[in-house]
């Protein structure tokens, strides 16, 4: 090509077939991207379809044993009369939530934050995880339900023995996942870390605590399916205000509805303090997303 002060240059570039022209992705780029769209879209079907296909079995269940009379409507109320009372109940429901709110908030910000320390302190010390670990698993075996009356005898019949049996749900398997996440670096990672001048901090933050936070983030997944429960359990001790007060109330004066609205509630509480742990698991450890998920 000879250019206009008559110096000749070389051609320029052609791409050659099935490669990019100006950056551009190929063909078979683009099938691959559209074969991972394909995956992720049947993958958030089978996610989501399936456990609402359920659900609306379910209730096409509940509403085939209470309004076809196979089940007393004294034991078991129909789907109209559950929604009915939720809605012209809603000023009722929604003060007890909030109280009921507030006790799993303050207990799992005080379970999550004891359970990480608790189980740092005890999975980076031998000797600690000998003398404790066996009393953090016999601490399980107390049930709820004898403590609470307990607590209520200590701490009075305020907002505190509820809070405390949320912390006690919460706490043991955060502390265990968080010890379980410690142990899962091996030994050949951390030697190679220290040959290379790394020091302890550098090691625990670098390297540990990415390898345990998926473990703790499987840990407050289980306790966030038990703390709204844990609640309530503890609001039947004896509490004023709570879905637990209500549900017992409820329960005393043979008004059926209010209390399956009652667990209506806890149960769409706890699904969605399920759904935001896993949220924040998505944003906080990208690196441990499965398989299916890319």
């Amino acid at each position: 090509m000879i250019t206009a002060d008559g110096l000749q240059t070389a051609p320029a570039p052609t791409a050659a077939p099935g490669e990019p022209r100006d950056g551009a992705p190929t063909e078979a780029e683009r099938r691959a991207a559209l074969r991972r769209r394909s995956r992720r879209r049947k993958a958030t079907a089978t996610r989501y379809g399936l456990p609402a296909l359920v659900l609306l079995a379910l209730l096409g269940l509940w509403a085939l044993l209470s309004v076809g009379g196979i089940v007393s409507d004294l034991v078991l109320p129909t789907p109209f009369e559950v929604a009915k009372s939720l809605v012209d109940d809603r000023a009722v429901y929604w003060m007890n939530a909030r109280v009921t709110l507030l006790e799993i908030a303050l207990g799992a910000a005080i379970g999550v934050s004891l359970g990480l320390l608790f189980g740092v302190m005890v999975g980076l010390n031998r000797g600690l995880r000998a003398a404790l670990y066996p009393l953090l698993v016999g601490s399980q075996s107390l049930p709820v339900l004898a403590l609470a009356p307990i607590l209520v005898l200590w701490l009075g019949f305020g907002i505190a023995p509820k809070v405390v049996i949320v912390v006690q749900i919460i706490f043991f398997p955060v502390t265990v996942a968080t010890i379980q996440g410690l142990g899962a670096v091996s030994a050949e990672v951390l030697v190679f870390g220290r040959s290379l001048g790394a020091s302890a901090w550098t090691l625990f933050w670098k390297v540990r605590v990415p390898a345990m936070m998926p473990h703790v983030f499987g840990g407050l997944k289980i306790a966030s399916s038990y703390a709204a429960v844990a609640a309530v359990i503890a609001e039947y001790t004896g509490a004023e205000k709570g879905l637990g007060a209500l549900m017992t109330r409820a329960n005393s004066d043979y008004n059926i509805p209010v209390v399956f609205g009652s667990v209506v509630i806890v149960t769409v509480i706890g699904l969605g303090l399920f759904l935001l742990v896993s949220l924040l698991e998505r944003r906080v450890t990208p690196w441990a997303r499965r398989a299916d998920e890319i």
